[in-house]
Formats: C-alpha cells, structure tokens, sequence
C-alpha cells in the first residue's frame, strides 16, 4: 500500500487528501491530511468516499468515432487527425467548454488551442453558469472577481453573514469552519435564504426572504445601516466613489418597505443589518477591530437579475467598511473544484489569462506564442448554444461538460446541440452530451494526472498522479497539446507552441504570463498550497486581499433597484414557484456521484421538497412519487414534505436520478449582463405520479 497526497476533486474548499493505493493501482480508501491548510484534516463524505468513480466499469478507455449513428473504437492517431481536419473546416465558427473539474494546465492550454489556433475568444466554462454575476459585479466594483478573504478569516470575524448558500451541503467543510467560530468563540450568524438550512440552528437572525427579492434585503439592510448611522465614513470617503448617487436610491424606500417587499420582517432585517455593519467584540480577540465576512453562493446570482443581486451584497460591504482587513471580506464560494483556476487560465470570452484585458496585454501573449491574436470577445457558454440554430457556432470542443444536463430547459438545449456540424466530447463517461457527439475522447481522471487545482480562497495546490490512467485514456494537456500540434501544421503556426514534456511546463508558461501567478512554480507548491497574488519568487502569498486600494482604484457604489422576481412567476396552472439547489450526497448533476454505490445508495431518487399546505391541496403525502411540470418539461422524483420551504415554493436539487432532473423545468431566461440562467426561479405545478395501467 502506497500513499499520494493530492487535492480532492469535488467543490471549490479544495480540501487535502491522501489516496491509499493497491497492489492493483486501485484507490483502497481515502484519508483526510491534516496538514493541508484549507481543510485542516476535515473531508465531507464526497471527498472521503466519492472516489470510487475513478475505476467504475463505465470510464471511457478509448477514442470513439461515430459512423452511421453508431460509435466505433479508433486509435488516438484516426481520430485526432479527424477532430483536426474538421476543426480546420470550421475555424469562425466554433466554439468550446473548459471544464472547472480539470487541473489549470488542462484549462490553460485549451483556451491557447482555441485562441491562437482555432483564432476565436469562444471559450467558456460553468463560472458561466454558477458566479458569472459574482464576477461581473467584483470586476466592475472591485476590480478583482475573486474572494478577497481566507477561510481563516471565517474563524476570525464576529459576523458571518451566509446569504444563499447550503454551505453545509454545498461546501461542508468551509461550513465547519464556520461552525467552529460559531460554537467556539462566539462568532454571530445571519442566515438569509428562502429555504430553511441545518446553519439556521446556530443563527441569530434567520431571514426567509421570498425568492428573487435578494435586492430588497440587501438595499433594505442599507437603509438600516444609513438611518442608525452605522456607515463607515471614513473607508467611504477615502476608498470609493459614487456613494451619494447609490444612497439615493437607497433612500428611496423605508426599512418597512424593503421588509414587505421582501417577505421579512422589519425589525428582523433592522437587527441583522446593524448586526453585520457592528458586530460585537470576540471574547478571544478582544484587541482586533470585529469584522464582518459576506459569504454567498449560487442562490444570489443564478436569477434573472444576478448581476443587480450580487452588486447589492457589494453596496452593503463599502457602505460597512467590512472589506480589505483580516475578519472580514467578500467571500462567494466557487461551486465545482477548479472552477477559479480555470479563469484564472482564461477560460473565459472577454478576458485573456490572470483576468488581463485584450487591449492591455494581448502584445505580451502574441510575442509569447509567435502569432497574432483576435480582439473580438467572444461568446459566453450560454449565447454559444442558443446561436448554434443561426450557425454562428457550427462545430464545439467540450471537455468535462454535460450541457445536455447542465443547461436550462434540456429540451432546448437538446435541439441546439444537436443542430451542430461538429461536436467532439472529451469526458470519463459517456454521458448525455457524448452520446450526441461526433469524436468522444477518453480523458484522465484527478488520480491519473499531474496538475494544479485552485481553490475558493486562491490557494494554488498541487494535484499528483497516483495510479496509471484507464484504459488508452490520457491527460487532458496531453491530448489538446496533441491536437494542437496537428492543426498547428496545417493554420502556419508553430506546432513547438503545442509541445510540452510535463504539466509544469504548462504551468510555468502560465505563470510567466499571469502577474498574479508569477512567483509560483511546482517546487515552491509542494510541500503546501500558496494564495495569489503571489508576484515574486520569495512572495510568501496573500490571505486578504485590497487592504490598502482596489485593483481598480476606488471602490464603487453602483446603484440597484429590485426588479421583477423572476421571468415568470405563479399562475392558476402552474401555481407554484421552484428554486433548485444541491444535495450532500451528489455533485451537480450527478454523472461523477451517480457511479459511486455508497452515495447513490443513500440518495437514489431526486427529492421533492413541499411545504405541508401545497402538499395536501396537491395530494402528496410525505414519500410519495411525485411528478413536477413546468412549462418545459416534467419530472419525476419523491415528496419530502417539509417547512423548510415557504409555502408557494419548492425546492428541487439538481443531480439527475432515475432519469430526471431539475433542468428539464427550468427557463432559459438570461441575467443581461452575464448571461447566467434563471436556474433558480420557475413557475411548476406538483401532482402524485400515478401507476401506468396495463393495456390487456
């Protein structure tokens, strides 16, 4: 039995573990590493008992080409020299997914393979589909789309403020993390969410907003803030701007009339607001200034007005002066386990790698690679499927991605996709998206590959190979460095861009050219993650960030008013409204979850939460088949009847068992600014599903 020290392949905490390997070069059993400064020796169930996947029957093992609508097994050498000749035949018009669960370099070296060969800024990932909001409003306000602060400050605040998020479902270690200051030192907790969470019981305030009123909470907390004269005047005057227009609109509607708009209650909403902007001294930090941390998830940002929801949660921050010092900060926690590294490589359309502007610094990547670049910015993830029936998009790359799971409204989705000339997949599995594929290639999973993941708090850690890749599957750098080589001949570009011996290679080029990135390397990883910004060799990284100035300056009030809930809402038809979310023991949509026996042993069915009184004008008893249908789609799961929702709402995960999933309901409606899907709002009707009678 050998052990390997690697980064766990689920969620955005990027907990340590220690893989315990075989004779048979199997994964026997997985172990937490108390050393690993993120996660401190904790691991949730996922990361102690999810990696079972790894070897599953399933695993993809060798090239497919699909003719007459069936898959035939091709060697690497047939079906590479086939993906390069159409993606030659369709350069202008293509497209491609990164994928958020695979290490920087494979990041990295996709988004160089569709900039400077395929000579379009198409890239994109799921940031798209979870904290794009997040990202456009920290970009704008900031400067930074990061989190500015470290788990470490979750333990050092007096107030944490956790604002649409399971954590303890989503991101369970994070969550202990904040139980610990809870239980232990006496931290205060604001819970605001529409459903009621396990992290409810350790709260002081608990307000269970009506969904999609995220704007009304946030400037009704302003306005609490501003009539008490809670404000920090001086970080407003010496670190932002445009604080006078904002306090207008804040000052447009009363605390009461927040409250009402929201579904909350006034004084409930008064306390938490005085609460976060003066939190109380802790008894073992009596000498440190108490601060605030602002902790959100997807809750906040997948709605038809993300954008405007996360701007709001930023307004209260500046207004607080709760930002740019230890205890305090702006924490949205990343969903999937690299999802930050893989912007931070530039798998994004309007930015190239470290988040640098076209304008700013293509000079410096054109030199770099020897040719030059396009400035156009490119499509986001979700323009690029809906633009797939025009054309503009006629062939896709997709590596780790499942849209024909992960987008809204699968349907849709489904004909799109299938309207493309070409699709290639690269995945562990063949999931929904393979299936419809032209080329599917068989990649390496965390275990059988070198790297780096980045976590929520940019920690930059090490990701080691320990067991020999299934089957003829490689690495994903290794096969788009493969590809790369031979389109490279074929577009007059030097196909020495696309030759690496090692992902550290990768690495370094990335870091060579990523300011933020530049004083990492392997050798100074190895023996333990470090946090960008780290811009020199003997930089020891950074646990908060803007503690003096913002990236972009000043900071910047941008004022918001609440709009309409959501694209649609109740009617006599339809009745009630779901918001989605995830499960503990299944991530995202389950394709990984779902091969782990343990964890589908626990949750097989899609759970179905009513409150009681929808439940009984609906039928449904606790446990029952139930049947949800939108104007969509419909589908199937089990009734949880529970208080947990408010009446009128139902909550809905998003993993797909037994052949259903919540996207077969939701609405393909877009937050303006960054495109993210109306994920969480839609308007359903719940039935008890009914026994089919047999024809005699």
């Amino acid at each position: 039995m050998r052990e390997v020290k690697t980064t766990c392949p689920y969620c955005g905490v990027g907990c340590g573990i220690v893989l315990n390997i075989d004779d048979d070069d199997r994964i026997a059993w997985v172990d937490d590493d108390p050393t690993n400064q993120s996660s401190q020796g904790m691991l949730c169930v996922k990361g102690r008992f999810g990696t079972t996947y790894v070897n599953h029957p399933d695993r993809l093992t060798t090239p497919l080409i699909k003719e007459d609508g069936e898959f035939r097994e091709a060697s690497w050498d047939e079906a590479l020299d086939l993906v390069a000749e159409k993606f030659i035949e369709y350069r202008g018009a293509f497209g491609s997914f990164a994928s958020a669960k695979a290490t920087n370099e494979d990041a990295f070296i996709q988004q160089k393979f569709v900039r400077l060969l395929m000579g379009t800024n198409n890239i994109d990932h799921c940031t798209r589909l979870c904290h794009a909001p997040s990202v456009e409003a920290m970009l704008d306000q900031i400067g930074s789309g990061a989190t500015s602060n470290s788990y470490a400050d979750y333990e050092a605040a007096s107030c944490l403020l956790l604002v649409g998020s399971d954590a303890s479902s989503n991101h369970p270690v994070a969550a202990s993390r904040m139980r610990r200051a809870i239980d232990s030192a006496g931290a205060q907790l604001i819970v605001i969410n529409p459903k009621r969470i396990d992290m409810c019981d350790r709260a002081a305030y608990f307000l269970q907003n009506k969904p999609g009123t995220d704007v009304s909470v946030f400037n009704g907390m302003a306005r609490a803030v501003l009539d008490a004269g809670f404000e920090d005047r001086s970080f407003i005057d010496s670190r932002t701007e445009d604080f006078d227009g904002w306090k207008d609109e804040v000052l447009s509607s009363t605390v009461e009339q927040y409250a009402e708009a929201a579904g909350v209650g006034a004084e409930e909403l008064r306390g938490a607001a005085l609460l976060y902007a003066r939190p109380p001294e802790r008894r073992d930090r009596p000498t440190e200034i108490p601060g605030s941390c602002l902790i959100w998830g997807m809750g906040v940002t997948q709605h038809l007005h993300g954008t405007d929801n996360a701007r709001s949660l930023l307004n209260l921050a500046f207004l607080c002066g709760q930002i740019g010092r230890p205890g305090c900060g702006v924490s949205p926690l990343r969903g999937q386990n690299n999802v930050q590294g893989c912007g931070d490589a530039g798998c994004i359309p309007d930015t190239l790698p470290g988040y640098q502007s076209y304008e700013a610094a293509i000079a410096n990547f054109e030199e770099a690679w020897g040719a030059g670049l396009s400035k156009v910015q490119g499509m986001r993830a979700t323009d690029m499927v809906e633009r797939i029936p025009q054309g503009d998009v006629q062939a896709m790359f997709i590596v780790g991605e499942n849209p024909m799971l992960s987008e809204p409204n699968l349907h849709h989705a489904e004909e799109s996709l299938k309207a493309l000339k070409f699709l290639v997949v690269m995945d562990l599995f063949m999931h929904e998206t393979a299936e419809i594929a032209d080329v599917v290639l068989p990649a390496c999973s965390f275990a059988e590959k070198d790297g780096t993941f980045t976590n929520s708090e940019r920690r930059v850690q090490r990701v080691r190979q320990a067991i020999p890749p299934v089957g003829d599957a490689r690495p994903d750098w290794e096969v788009i460095a493969d590809l790369g080589r031979r389109v490279a001949i074929k577009v007059d570009i030097d196909p020495g861009q696309f030759t690496y011996g090692s992902a550290s290679e990768i690495f370094d080029e990335m870091a060579r050219l990523v300011p933020f990135l530049r004083g990492l390397s392997y050798e100074r990883i190895e023996d333990g993650g470090i946090q960008w910004p780290c811009p020199t060799s003997d930089h020891p990284g950074t646990t908060f960030l803007h503690e003096e100035s913002f990236p972009r300056g000043l900071g910047k009030f941008v004022a918001v008013r609440q709009q309409d809930v959501a694209d649609e809402t109740p009617d006599d038809e339809y009745p009630l409204m779901l918001t989605t979310g995830r499960v503990l023991y299944h991530w995202h949509g389950g394709t990984i979850t779902s091969r782990v026996q343990g964890l589908l042993n626990t949750v097989d069915t899609v759970p179905v939460t009513i409150h009681p009184d929808d439940a009984a004008a609906s039928g449904v008893e606790d446990g029952d088949a139930t049947a949800v249908f939108s104007r969509r789609g419909r589908m199937n799961g089990v009734a949880v009847v529970s208080d947990a929702v408010q009446p009128g709402t139902i909550f809905v995960p998003f993993v797909k068992l037994k052949g259903s999933a919540a996207n077969f309901l939701t609405n393909n409606a877009y937050d303006e600014v960054s495109r993210i899907p109306e994920y969480k709002l839609c308007a359903v009707k719940v039935e008890k599903k009914r026994e089919r009678r047999r024809m005699r």
